[in-house]
């Protein structure tokens, strides 16, 4: 008797990069299940950033009308050093690579993800994993969930996360002591989606802020109908009740982040403050900031790491969800080739294929894991031997728009898509 397994491949995380991939399996005929931990989707977080190499593949999938007409793109950036102007940089990504740099609600998104994945005939709710079984003379990887349930699949995904459950049972499978390779870079976020501003008219549209303070920094991002995505950083207090441990802050609040910034000076508050902003946020969120400091494997066995499972990284200049939905795109590729082809003609195994997917993902995410956390010291003013106010002026005060988008050709001319549809 011939058993088979529940699913070919069991997605665990029903976040940006699981719910991706599941979009792109559903898209070739692959049969899939998200495991997601929580009983509900609700609002998380804030905006977010969808940038050219991400947004092809989005098209491909028939999501990008849906993300133009709720998004944002970025047209200019207004570059402040407390309340002096260094200048408006031009940022025109779409005539150098075809797609310009989008905001959006976070939530939003996620929700159109889960809707092209296939919603509740998909996406699995309140499966909260506690064990991955992958044992080579077993037939199937097997996920045992928490209130007691088995699934089996040909293939496993973790996509949960900068807390991957996955990537810790990897490591103790494995035998390895660190079940964790990333580290607190000592700053916190603190972000929030507006309601429009009334205040702001047709040339606000598109037009970013990037505020450096003495003591810290502030950036908006420009969403639909002039609504602002704000995100504060500073240096974490060393006696903050919040434990480094931990990613998102519980219970915060406009007054905590006014705190910090409320008296500093924005240029598109009512009365030329942060807390004009601040006041109108519909949704706030603080977090500690993590980011990778040593790369495991992208794959073991059977089992793969997408998005932040696989490589965190810091926020700055919005790469996360765009290295997610570049995973899914290549091992949506990879897992196509491999199941196209009947079982008893496949001249290579699903090991193998994961682990090409590692030789593809792994050099690109360290690159990019690197440059987002030297962004953040240029972009902070944080380098050695006192150079970073010099070196951040030269790059944001004088450096020419066109040398902007010629240097991040490396980045943004990267536009994977699913080679299966067309």
């Amino acid at each position: 008797m011939v058993h088979k397994p529940d699913t070919q491949v069991l997605i665990i995380g029903g976040g940006i990069g699981g719910l991706l991939l599941a979009t792109i399996c559903r898209k070739v005929n692959i049969q899939c299940k998200v495991l997601e931990r929580t009983k509900q989707l609700e609002p998380v977080g804030a905006g977010i950033s969808l940038a050219p190499n991400a947004l092809k593949v989005l098209e491909q999938l028939g999501l990008y009308e849906e993300i133009k007409r709720t998004g944002q793109p970025l047209k200019k950036v207004m570059i402040h050093r407390n309340t002096t102007k260094w200048r408006e940089l031009d940022f025109g990504a779409e005539s150098y690579y075809g797609y310009p740099v989008y905001s959006i609600e976070r939530h939003h998104f996620h929700h159109m993800l889960y809707e092209a994945a296939g919603g509740e005939e998909v996406v699995v709710l309140d499966a909260k994993v506690e064990d991955v079984i992958d044992k080579p003379e077993e037939e199937y990887v097997k996920v045992k969930l928490a209130d007691g349930r088995e699934l089996s699949g040909e293939v496993v995904v973790g996509a949960d996360g900068i807390r991957s459950i996955t990537r810790r049972i990897l490591a103790r499978n494995a035998g390895m002591d660190a079940v964790n390779t990333i580290r607190f870079t000592g700053r916190v976020h603190m972000s929030g989606y507006t309601a429009p501003m009334p205040n702001l008219g047709p040339e606000e549209l598109g037009v970013a802020n990037w505020l450096f303070y003495d003591d810290s920094i502030l950036t908006t991002w420009p969403c639909k109908d002039n609504r602002q995505w704000f995100i504060g950083v500073k240096m974490a207090d060393p006696n903050s009740v919040q434990e480094k441990n931990r990613s998102v802050w519980s219970g915060t609040t406009r007054e905590m982040i006014n705190d910090v910034y409320g008296e500093k000076f924005h240029p598109f508050g009512e009365n030329g403050m942060v807390k004009d902003v601040v006041n109108r946020s519909e949704r706030i969120v603080a977090s500690n900031v993590y980011e990778e400091v040593s790369f495991a494997s992208m794959s073991a066995g059977r089992v793969a790491l997408l998005g932040d499972a696989a490589h965190s990284m810091t926020s700055f200049f919005g790469q996360g969800a765009c290295q997610a939905i570049e995973d899914a795109t290549e091992l949506g590729n990879l897992l196509q080739r491999y199941f196209s082809v009947p079982a008893e003609k496949r001249l290579s195994n699903v090991d193998d294929v994961l682990k090409e997917y590692s030789i593809r993902r792994e050099a690109r995410a360290k690159d990019i894991v690197a440059f987002s956390s030297n962004y953040a010291k240029v972009h902070m003013g944080k380098l050695p031997y006192g150079m970073g106010p010099l070196v951040r002026k030269l790059v944001y005060a004088y450096a020419p728009a066109w040398s902007w988008m010629w240097y991040l050709g490396w980045l943004y001319g990267y536009q994977p898509t699913v080679d299966a549809v067309r």
